[in-house]
């Protein structure tokens, strides 16, 4: 079995059994994760695996939020971010992947601004204004595609 199968098949299992599930496990599931899950061609296996992902990403966010280890939490918020940008400017990636993947930055960016303006701080508050300008450089490269997802979806 494929190094990409055996992490498929171990996250899914991770969220098949709930009572036995460990935030821990999670985490290193996710710092296991294959390169080969973010490149091209993206089948229906791998779309499926990056759903697992990118849903990960945001538990542990949650989890770490909760028991108060904010920049822990923070860093899985990062951390789906950039793979999911780094998906969304594969040259090679389909363009429906790549339309997916903006709309999920998108919502990141979101959830990542009202993260840092929750926590209070200046610093987090200036790291949030940072990364609306981030995102909006990176958006303004991807040549528009984000407005061809909203074009599809009003159809």
């Amino acid at each position: 079995m494929e190094r990409l199968d055996l992490w498929f098949e171990s996250i899914q299992q991770w969220y098949e059994n709930k009572e036995t599930r460990q935030f821990d496990s999670l985490a290193n599931l996710l710092s296991a994760t294959p390169a080969t899950l973010f490149s091209s061609p993206i089948t229906q296996e791998k779309s499926d695996a990056i759903a697992y992902f990118v849903d990960a990403c945001h538990l542990l966010q949650r989890h770490y939020q909760h028991i108060d280890r904010v920049d822990d939490a923070y860093s899985y918020m990062q951390y789906c971010y950039a793979k999911l940008q780094a998906l969304a400017s594969d040259t090679q990636a389909e363009s429906d992947v790549k339309r997916w993947s903006l709309k999920k930055l998108d919502q990141c960016i979101v959830t990542m601004m009202e993260f840092c303006q929750h926590q209070g701080k200046d610093s987090w508050l200036r790291e949030s204004e940072q990364l609306v300008e981030l995102h909006i450089t990176f958006m303004l490269g991807q040549n528009e595609r984000n407005l061809h997802l909203a074009q599809d979806i009003s159809r």
